[in-house]
C-alpha cells in the first residue's frame, strides 16, 4: 500500500526553499530513508511533485480570489503605472510591465501584470 504523505505545508516548504523538482525528490527520498522507511511505499517522482505543486497553487489562487471577492467594498481605486522590471525570458535585460492594482480601505490587491 502506497502512502500519500505530501501535505500542502510540505509543498509550501519545498517551494519556499526554491527546490527544483529533482532536488525535492532527492530530499524527500533521503528523509524517508533516514527514517528507516521503504521508499517504494511512497509516491515520489518529479511528475508527482509537479502535479501536487500545481494543484496546491491552483487551490490557493482560488481561495485568494474568493477572499478578495468577499472583502471588496463598493468603492475601489484602480492604480496602474508602467515599470521597467527584469525580463522573465532574458538575462540582464529589462522590459516594461504594467501592474494593475485595486486598493480599498487599507488593503491593496494586485489584479494583473501583463
Amino acid at each position: 500500500m502506497r502512502k500519500d504523505f505530501i501535505t500542502p505545508k510540505l509543498v509550501a516548504a519545498l517551494g519556499r526553499c526554491r527546490l527544483s523538482m529533482g532536488d525535492s525528490v532527492f530530499v524527500l527520498e533521503a528523509t524517508i530513508d533516514a527514517l528507516g522507511c521503504n521508499i517504494d511505499k511512497f509516491p515520489i517522482s518529479k511528475s508527482s511533485i509537479q502535479r501536487i505543486r500545481t494543484e496546491e497553487r491552483k487551490e490557493r489562487a482560488e481561495n485568494i480570489k474568493i477572499d478578495f471577492q468577499n472583502e471588496v467594498e463598493d468603492v475601489v481605486t484602480l492604480h496602474w503605472d508602467g515599470k521597467m522590471l527584469p525580463a522573465l525570458n532574458a538575462r540582464k535585460s529589462k522590459e516594461e510591465r504594467l501592474p494593475i492594482v485595486i486598493s480599498y480601505g487599507l488593503k491593496k490587491q494586485l489584479i494583473d501584470e501583463p
